[in-house]
């Protein structure tokens, strides 16, 4: 079974977080910007799999938000 998720988060700074969190994109999933959102598309063969990784991506944004806030 594939399991494919698109994930789009509107967000002030969406460049910016896009590019910390670059570094750490594996072959099954990617997230750029595009238009002041935050694009995340993810393809993997396991649901635990697309929910961890969805998971991590938001934990993440939330972090790069707080710092960008305290800058």
């Amino acid at each position: 079974m594939l399991c494919h998720a698109r994930l789009e988060i509107e967000i002030d700074c969406a460049e910016r977080i896009v590019e910390a969190l670059k570094p750490d994109d594996p072959e099954w999933c990617r997230c750029y910007a595009e238009n002041e959102k935050i694009i995340i598309v993810v393809e993997v063969k396991k649901l635990g799999t697309l929910l961890s990784a969805l998971d991590d991506y938001l934990m993440n944004i939330k972090m790069c938000e707080k710092i960008l806030e305290a800058l």
